[in-house]
């Protein structure tokens, strides 16, 4: 049966000479995988966080489907040919890859997702924009870190909370560093940069204490080098 519907690009693989499978987070039906044949020859826009419209046949046998077309539904101008926002996108999308395993239809959830990748794409400076991406993605997932209390300082890795309050045995972070989390949760626009390497650091960690398949990732070495 033949579909169509928005998708984002998570991630592709070498098929064939000519073929890959790639897989998407799409508007209507989450996490999805589709052979598209000959697609090296028949689309120009399969770059990581590609905003997309295809054309899919899904299959009863298969959880597999097939794409015929893959057409740009919204013109990201800068992320496919700005070295350091195409290496922002792909830490992007492999954190998604790895975070959205559901085939859960979740709209509110794909508005957001567009409208971040839209937003790194027009801004000027990114250099924050890993650390505010985790941040806003973490409520998504139920897990986003919860301020207690006025000046905290000791961000509670297991509990997820932010406090003055300080657990034998718990992992945390403290100082500076947390209140620049705090800021970036807060939205604030004078944030001071020489602590968003340790903050991304911090919400890696996080991450993968909250998230079962996040473990290591291949883009954050890369992304760091490029960012800082």
């Amino acid at each position: 049966m033949k579909f169509v519907g928005k998708a984002i690009l998570l991630n592709r693989i070498n098929y064939s000479e000519s073929s890959l499978i790639i897989t998407y987070y799409t508007q209507q039906n989450g996490i999805q995988k589709y052979l598209f044949q000959g697609g090296k020859k028949k689309a120009t826009n399969l770059f990581p966080l590609a905003l997309t419209e295809i054309t899919y046949y899904t299959r009863n046998d298969s959880s597999l489907g097939k794409i015929t077309a893959s057409e740009t539904s919204t013109l990201l101008s800068e992320i496919p040919f700005d070295p350091v926002k195409s290496t922002i996108a792909f830490f992007i999308a492999e954190i998604l890859h790895k975070c959205l395993q559901t085939e859960e239809n979740e709209p509110l959830l794909f508005e957001f997702l567009t409208q971040s990748i839209c937003e790194l794409d027009k801004s000027d400076d990114v250099s924050i924009f890993p650390v505010k991406f985790l941040l806003d993605f973490s409520e998504f997932l139920g897990i986003k870190p919860h301020v207690i209390g006025e000046n905290p300082t000791i961000f509670n890795l297991m509990e997820g909370t932010i406090s003055n309050q300080k657990h034998e045995g718990d992992i945390y972070a403290s100082g500076d560093v947390v209140k620049f989390i705090i800021n970036c949760i807060n939205k604030d626009e004078k944030i001071d940069k020489p602590f968003r390497k340790e903050a991304l650091n911090v919400l890696i960690q996080y991450f993968q204490l909250h998230i079962p398949q996040f473990k290591t990732l291949k883009t954050l070495d890369v992304i760091k080098e490029v960012l800082y």
